[in-house]
């Protein structure tokens, strides 16, 4: 497989792109960073080329970046065993690499977890602005406050995120990719390709074959 270019295109978290062969480049118009292990800041518009052998792609909801650091940072190779820590839900190791990478430490407000949880695993049960502000106890206009103050996205955009993680994530576990759209809320095919390739610069089925997985992980036990 030669490499991939994932087009021009927006995230909405917090992303960390590990490579165990090679290096990653990351680019905007001005600025471009390669490395093995390149974070990357929420809504900035870049284009990534992966080199053969894939990645892994993992995103980090709830961690909130210095105000100073670059859009695109090299880290160093001691976190390269983050991404199995991923897969085997090692909750101590996420929680070390999310603070190192947050402005300051925050404690994980465990009811917000289980919701973000819910709208990766259920996206289509559409959850309301009624249903979130019950989960977290608190009046509608202070939970949508609330929501966007700790996730940096409003609880629409979430949800659009929420439902496309969910369609790529079960891509890779082998799910046809018109069927996993249909689980998530989505019309059909076509409106996944146009979802994917905005927020993450390639189709789900360019995706499969060029990346070694795209990961979010909110669980904690």
């Amino acid at each position: 497989m030669s490499q991939t270019k994932l087009a021009l295109h927006e995230n909405f978290m917090v992303c960390v792109i590990f490579c165990e062969r090679g290096s990653i480049r990351v680019a905007d118009k001005n600025i471009e960073v390669e490395g093995s292990i390149i974070c990357i800041k929420p809504d900035r518009y870049h284009s990534v080329v992966i080199p053969q052998g894939g990645a892994e792609i993992l995103y980090l909801d709830g961690v909130k970046l210095p105000d100073n650091q670059d859009d695109f940072t090299q880290l160093c190779n001691d976190w390269t065993y983050i991404p199995e820590a991923f897969h085997n839900k090692e909750h101590c190791k996420i929680d070390t690499f999310r603070n190192y990478l947050n402005a300051k430490e925050v404690v994980p407000d465990k009811t917000l977890l289980t919701i973000l949880e819910e709208l990766y695993t259920s996206p289509l049960n559409r959850m309301t602005q009624d249903e979130l502000a019950i989960k977290l106890g608190l009046e509608r206009s202070q939970a949508l406050k609330y929501f966007k103050d700790v996730t940096g996205q409003t609880f629409r955009r979430f949800k659009k995120w929420a439902a496309s993680i969910s369609v790529t994530s079960n891509v890779f576990q082998g799910q046809i990719i018109g069927h996993a759209g249909i689980d998530a809320g989505f019309s059909d095919a076509a409106h996944i390709s146009k979802t994917a390739k905005a927020l993450f610069g390639i189709t789900p089925s360019v995706g499969i074959n060029s990346l070694r997985n795209i990961s979010t992980l909110v669980k904690y036990e």
